[in-house]
């Protein structure tokens, strides 16, 4: 695990470069809880949106199954919604090791554990999404 001061100080030199100050800049995935959360404002990271997708533990479970890696391009797609259409693509798809029934259930663990923290520093630019529906509409 990299230390939450270290994660501050990468994402701050990161965010400094000319790219990011023109164009803006997204995080997915972090902060994970509200230690990072308080480390990126007081480096001076304020984001002025934050916004969280949500579905139920089961139906996030059910899609973790789905997800198939392509090796060589590295993109993630899935077997229901994300299908490719190249036959020599799909059979070199493998399924990510890391992503069993039980590691999701952990990683869920530690979500619930963790964000009401998060929520409550970026509640006032924060934006639920319902992320069970069709694509298009997320």
């Amino acid at each position: 695990k990299i230390p939450n001061a270290l994660w501050a100080n990468l994402i701050q030199e990161r965010l400094s470069n000319v790219d990011c100050i023109k164009q803006g800049w997204i995080l997915e995935g972090f902060p994970e809880n509200q230690e990072q959360a308080w480390m990126l404002q007081s480096s001076g990271i304020i984001p002025r949106h934050v916004v969280v997708l949500y579905a139920a533990d089961t139906v996030l479970i059910e899609r973790n199954g789905g997800k198939r890696l392509d090796p060589f391009t590295e993109e993630v797609y899935h077997t229901t919604f994300d299908w490719p259409s190249d036959p020599l693509i799909q059979q070199r798809l493998v399924k990510p090791e890391d992503l069993s029934e039980q590691e999701m259930s952990k990683k869920l663990l530690e979500y619930h554990r963790n964000f009401p923290g998060v929520f409550q520093i970026y509640q006032k630019v924060l934006k639920s999404v319902n992320a069970d529906q069709p694509c298009m509409d997320v």
